[in-house]
């Protein structure tokens, strides 16, 4: 990194695990690094074609509306292309945000408890 260089806001890294390949994700995700998140998650299905994507976000610390939408456009591509999508990992604020805006168990794969 070039002196006075910010750090990048958010990473990812990618491995493959049993019939799927997981992308794990570390720091923020908003506005600014929309549009790298879709490509990475895009880019991990294009890469590993018949298997389920998991994205793995117990290392995100901030997480908001860009970064749901983000994670909601790679959900229906991966659907749209016969693939499985689940998110894990979600603790804490994230998972309280996805509560909030009502997408944990769209996002999980988790069923609600009836009430």
């Amino acid at each position: 990194m070039a002196s006075g260089e910010l750090p990048p806001r958010g990473t990812h890294e990618v491995d493959l695990l049993s019939g799927a390949v997981r992308v794990s994700l570390h720091g923020e995700f908003d506005l600014s690094t929309e549009t790298e998140l879709v490509t990475w998650l895009r880019q991990a299905l294009l890469d590993h074609p018949g298997m389920d994507l998991h994205v793995e976000v117990s290392g995100v610390s901030f997480l908001d509306s860009s970064g749901i939408r983000a994670l909601l456009r790679s959900q229906s591509a991966a659907v749209a292309h016969g693939r499985g999508f689940r998110l894990t990992g979600a603790q804490g604020t994230i998972r309280e945000v996805l509560e909030i805006v009502d997408v944990y168990d769209l996002l999980t794969g988790h069923q609600p408890t009836p009430s």
